[in-house]
């Protein structure tokens, strides 16, 4: 039985503005990092090496490489099944 999926929450105007950006220039890259974090935001292997744990200041949060240059940072809420989306863009 599949499980039920997540939520994908943009939490600043920046992010929200440049996944629409993402959305335009790299659609079907967005369309694969969109269909991870709704359904597998935590799987390192379903990741195939595209998610790590950031530590130091930004412990506790993901990053998932949409591509070799863009990136989107996220923290998950397993109860509530949201992922909410810190920074999306080029390598900060």
């Amino acid at each position: 039985m599949r499980s039920e999926r997540y939520q994908i929450r943009l939490r600043n105007s920046p992010a929200r503005k440049n996944w629409e950006q993402l959305e335009h220039d790299i659609p079907e890259a967005m369309e694969r990092c969109k269909a991870f974090l709704r359904e597998t935001p935590g799987d390192r292997l379903k990741a195939r090496g595209k998610l790590k744990k950031l530590r130091g200041k930004l412990k506790g949060i993901l990053q998932y490489d949409i591509t070799d240059e863009a990136r989107v940072h996220y923290r998950i809420d397993q109860k509530a099944r949201v992922v909410y989306v810190e920074y999306v863009g080029h390598h900060p």
